[in-house]
Order: structure tokens, then C-alpha cells, then sequence
């Protein structure tokens, strides 16, 4: 180990070593995290539909999930393996080896409730990255960490799981709901209603299209 220390070609050699045990270890810890977590509610109805800039998902199985942006007029950009950022209809959303006809696409929402979470800032940032391509890794760099940069803004971000973007959702979703009119706040402040508390959950619905 010395040697290696002493040597450029061991100094590289250790420096690889040890980014790649980092890496593993993120991922063990968000398998840990993945198991232990409890989830946001997966609700079978009733059904929404989807706003600019809302954020969908689909289920492949147990614990695997696509996500995506959407942008309007029934498209969805998602990073997809190929390392492609392309622009997917409801359904080409879904993997090659899924059924769209057997399965949903959901959209999250507030609190317990069908208000969806959206934001036309993440919309943009996600049509900006079309036809970009960009290393897919199904552990360290996949859609889940593509919809999370579409969401803060940074795509350098360290979500690699499902698990971790609903923690990204959650942590938004203050801002990600949609704004109260002047009026009502005047009416709370004149009444001297307390503002409501922020949710402590949040919830995905089913999207209908058309």
C-alpha cells in the first residue's frame, strides 16, 4: 500500500479503487434506504389530468419505476437506456418489455389530496434537454436522477433510486403545489386564519390523457 502511495501509476490506481467503493457503498445504502422507507401511496383512482410540468411515473414491478417530465399535448421527456433525453407519448413512456395496455402512468400529488405537483420552470428544463444525450447507468445515472434535475435545476445531482427522487418530491412540493390566489390570503389574513400546515405526505394518481 506504501508503494502504491509513492507512485503516480498507484496514486490513479488507488484513486479509481476508491471512487468505485464510493459508488458501491451509495449503493448499498440506497438498497438499505429502498427497503426501509415508507413510500408515497400509489392510488388506483380517481384519475387526473396531467398540467405542464407535472411529474409522472410508471410501474415495472416490484420496486421498479420510470419517471418522466410532463411537457404538454401529451408528451413526456424521460432519459431512456439507450442515453437518449427524448420526448414519449403515453405509450412509448414505457420500456421496451412492458405493456402499456396492463399498466399506468401516475402523476404526484399533494398531501392526500388529486392537487398535482408541478412546476413550469422544471417543464422548461426538460424540454431543454432534448435530442441531449448523456451515460445511462441503471445505478448511478438513470431517469430518476434525470426528473430530479428537471425538478432543482441540478442534474449533477446524487439521486440514483426511485426512493430518493420521492424524497427530492417531497422536499419541493411546498413549491411544486399550486399557489393560493391574493384574495384568499387576504381573506385568511383578515379573518386571522391560521395558514394551513405543510402536508406530511404526498401521493401519486392515475393520469388520464384524453
Amino acid at each position: 500500500m506504501t508503494l502504491l502511495k509513492k507512485t503516480k501509476l498507484g496514486k490513479m490506481f488507488l484513486f479509481y479503487r476508491g471512487r468505485e467503493m464510493n459508488k458501491s457503498r451509495r449503493f448499498l445504502h440506497m438498497l438499505r434506504k429502498n427497503f426501509k422507507k415508507k413510500r408515497a401511496k400509489t392510488y388506483s383512482s380517481p384519475e387526473v389530468r396531467p398540467v405542464k410540468g407535472c411529474i409522472l411515473k410508471c410501474d415495472l414491478g416490484v420496486l421498479l419505476e420510470h419517471t418522466g417530465l410532463y411537457i404538454g399535448q401529451g408528451k413526456i421527456v424521460g432519459l431512456n437506456r439507450h442515453s437518449q433525453i427524448r420526448i414519449e407519448d403515453e405509450k412509448s413512456f414505457f420500456p421496451p418489455g412492458t405493456n402499456p395496455n396492463s399498466h399506468r402512468i401516475y402523476a404526484a400529488c399533494y398531501g392526500n389530496t388529486t392537487e398535482l405537483l408541478f412546476s413550469s420552470a422544471a417543464a422548461r428544463r426538460a424540454r431543454k434537454k432534448v435530442n441531449h444525450e448523456t451515460p445511462y447507468n441503471v445505478l448511478f445515472n438513470n431517469c430518476h436522477r434525470f426528473t430530479a434535475g428537471c425538478i432543482t435545476g441540478n442534474f449533477e445531482n446524487d439521486v440514483v433510486s426511485f426512493s430518493q427522487l420521492e424524497d427530492v418530491i417531497f422536499a419541493h412540493q411546498e413549491e411544486l403545489c399550486k399557489k393560493r390566489s391574493w384574495w384568499i390570503w387576504l381573506k385568511n389574513f383578515i379573518l386571522r386564519k391560521p395558514a394551513p400546515e405543510p402536508a406530511n405526505t404526498f401521493n401519486w394518481r392515475p393520469v388520464k390523457f384524453k
